[in-house]
């Protein structure tokens, strides 16, 4: 299957499937401990339980058979020693479901037997096959419409450059927020903390007069909204923040594309050259050739449907982040007031 020369969107590609991995609650293993995660998928309407050692054989099928799709890297394996790092786990747990769900909602590898075969059968076996996908897929003929070799190459390298700068930019978005929310976070734990301190202060003593009294009162009354101090909604956060980084993960797989077929291509041509012109062997190289060409710039636009999905909800990451600091400053005015006024109604919500 050939992906459509249209443009392709991030509804279309969402549309595809949805794809949750979890995990499993109890670890295996006696001294190195191994995790295991529920898989589910919508489109199959099944849940299996998949090691992590199976998702790299997946990933080793799907990069021999589709040398020129842009498959994502897996995130890092670690040994888990007791138990491991409950945030190595939640983040690597996220990682592998971005993995998954780009996979399974690409549109040519979202019809892989192998890929199904992960998504459904108990006890999958993933075989790396004998040929990639120039040969077994029968779609390296040209089309009467396609552009020349060189303006292919010309069109590759500027694709190449704008989804680079995107990915960058992307990039750089992702660290900011990142920190403001932090700051944020780190906030609301101090002001809770704050809470727990004027709540010692608020204790009552034998020995107080009335002054001490009313100054306990607006302790207590201080202390009451700094220890009820919530988090902010966090779901469109969410929902953002993890549409950027499914982004991110899309273009450096297309980079990565990018920087194998540079490689690949430059070899191809210069075998091309090489060879008699008219024989078998220049004609397939000329062949692999323009299929590449047209395999990157078909994953050129997937990789532009996912950043401009991140860059589309980036006004509602702004707004959440807004929301959450005016409710911080709103709370520090609450404290403020409660501390003069012990009785009034706060304003924060």
């Amino acid at each position: 299957m050939s992906v459509n020369a249209e443009e392709v969107t991030f509804e279309a590609l969402e549309s595809t499937d949805v794809i949750s991995v979890e995990l499993v609650p109890e670890r295996k293993g006696l001294i190195l401990k191994h995790c295991e995660y529920y898989v589910s998928s919508r489109r199959h309407g099944t849940t299996v339980t998949r090691r992590y050692n199976e998702f790299v054989q997946l990933y080793d099928v799907l990069c021999a058979k589709y040398p020129y799709r842009a498959v994502c890297t897996l995130p890092p394996k670690r040994v888990v020693v007791g138990g491991g790092s409950p945030l190595f786990l939640q983040r690597r747990r996220a990682a592998l479901q971005r993995w998954l769900g780009l996979v399974a909602r690409h549109p040519v590898l979202a019809h892989d037997a192998d890929l199904r075969t992960f998504l459904c059968e108990t006890s999958p076996r993933l075989d790396k096959p004998k040929h990639d996908e120039f040969i077994l897929a029968g779609t390296q003929e040209d089309n009467a419409r396609d552009m020349s070799t060189d303006d292919m190459q010309e069109s590759f390298a500027s694709e190449q450059e704008q989804l680079r700068l995107a990915q960058l930019g992307l990039g750089r978005l992702f660290k900011i927020i990142e920190k403001v929310e932090g700051r944020c976070s780190a906030e609301r734990a101090d002001i809770r903390e704050l809470g727990a301190a004027l709540h010692a202060l608020s204790a009552p003593a034998a020995a107080d007069n009335a002054r001490w009294a009313h100054m306990r009162d607006a302790l207590r009354a201080a202390a009451e909204l700094a220890m009820a101090m919530g988090g902010a909604d966090e779901s469109a956060e969410d929902e953002a923040m993890e549409r950027t980084l499914v982004a991110l993960d899309a273009l450096g797989a297309y980079r990565q594309l990018c920087a194998r077929l540079t490689r690949g291509l430059h070899a191809e041509r210069a075998a091309a050259a090489a060879a008699a012109p008219h024989s078998a062997a220049s004609h397939a190289l000329r062949a692999r050739h323009r299929y590449a060409l047209r395999c990157a710039a078909e994953e050129a636009r997937i990789a532009r449907a996912y950043a401009l999905s991140a860059l589309e909800i980036l006004p509602e990451l702004l707004r959440t982040q807004g929301t959450s600091h005016a409710r911080v400053a709103a709370l520090w005015a609450d404290l403020h007031t409660a501390l003069r006024h012990p009785h009034s109604k706060p304003t924060n919500k």
